[in-house]
């Protein structure tokens, strides 16, 4: 079948050569000859920029195209700043800023309210930041800027939402071994990170057990002043006019507290092998292999973006074709180059296989590894 095939191809390529004479062969063209037009120059839009007495930095976008009003305050924290004794901490104070409500209203009275003027006040904390936004109707401004502000300024934190919030977190931790793939990702962060820093730490049960709502509070009032926040609003308003709006509403929040020190380093070494976590009830492997990337600084980070795009950005990437096209190992496979902002983040190549083709899997991922490494794409 092979000399069949082949038969075609050169026969073709033979007429196609006698036809075009003592001509020469044609050139196929470079990328380097591709000519592009000069690049648009940007046009930013005009944003209003002001500070309050206290330290809080604000920055107004109007934005007439719909009759809405949207904004969010970015806070300096994260679950970075969780005690090693206390992981979650973090994430149960952003949940239980808006849930447990303000000293005025519920969260339940919030949510009906909220909910009848077809807005919403949301509030959160991840790994190095913490959230709190409103969205409503133009019309509806005033009545939605005033509850922001007291979700912000005055939360409540009631009891009965932080016991429900750690109930529903010991139900995450209750099923978070159920599925293969996050045991994976979860243990590949591990090994990478370490436990010396919370980038490597995981919310269990004990931690969850050494959180009291004084811990919350203590973590709300340390992170959340106006010198620590960004305030951005967007929407159907004259700049002027809600300069004046937020001015008055927060000029009674005066709160101050030191300076928040840095995120932690990410200092770890970690040793190179194979980890593996059995779960019995599966008929395949799920697989994370990676190592540290780096920053979105680092001055190569768009060309190694640009070969994890290649190496496993999709359907039509060297790993994809390889492993599950051509060899049928894996369903799934892709590869990330994750820089961090300002820490190291992670190169992962991830995916599953069955079983019985685990080696050979791994096997065809080093060999297009290499490959990228060694020939031009």
């Amino acid at each position: 079948m092979r000399t069949t095939f082949l038969a075609p191809v050169v026969c073709g390529l033979a007429l196609s050569v006698a036809g075009l004479g003592q001509q020469s062969a044609a050139i196929p063209p470079s990328y380097k000859d591709l000519k592009f037009p000069p690049l648009r120059e940007v046009q930013l839009p005009k944003i209003t920029e002001f500070t309050l007495p206290d330290g809080m930095r604000v920055y107004l976008l109007e934005d007439h195209n719909l009759p809405t009003v949207r904004g969010t305050a970015l806070i300096r924290t994260g679950n970075l700043f969780d005690p090693a004794d206390k992981v979650g901490l973090a994430s149960i104070t952003g949940e239980a800023i808006r849930a447990g409500g303000t000293t005025a209203k519920t969260g339940d009275e919030l949510d009906e309210q909220l909910e009848n003027i077809a807005a919403s006040v949301e509030t959160g904390i991840e790994e190095s930041f913490g959230r709190v936004t409103f969205s409503t109707l133009k019309e509806r401004t005033d009545e939605v800027l005033g509850i922001f502000h007291d979700v912000l300024t005055d939360p409540a934190f009631r009891q009965e939402k932080i016991d429900l919030t750690i109930r529903q977190l010991r139900g995450s931790i209750a099923r978070r071994n159920d599925e293969p793939k996050g045991i994976a990702q979860r243990e590949f962060a591990s090994a990478l990170y370490g436990a010396k820093t919370p980038y490597g730490w995981d919310l269990t049960n004990t931690t969850l057990n050494h959180i009291q709502r004084d811990d919350i509070v203590a973590f709300y009032r340390r992170y959340f002043f106006p010198g620590n926040i960004i305030l951005a609003v967007q929407g159907d308003f004259q700049a002027a006019e809600m300069r004046a709006k937020i001015e008055k509403s927060f000029a009674g929040w005066t709160v101050q507290q030191p300076t928040v020190p840095p995120f932690p380093k990410v200092d770890n070494t970690p040793a190179p092998g194979i980890y593996v976590a059995t779960k019995t009830d599966v008929t395949q492997t799920m697989f994370t292999i990676g190592h540290f990337s780096g920053t979105m600084r680092d001055k190569d980070y768009a060309a190694l973006d640009v070969m994890a795009d290649i190496l496993g950005g999709g359907f039509k990437s060297r790993l994809f074709q390889t492993v599950r096209t051509k060899l049928g190992f894996a369903y799934e496979i892709d590869a990330n180059w994750g820089a961090g902002y300002d820490h190291a983040g992670a190169f992962e190549i991830a995916g599953s296989t069955k079983s019985a083709s685990t080696a050979d899997t791994f096997d065809a991922i080093r060999k297009e590894v290499n490959r990228i490494r060694s020939e031009e794409v």
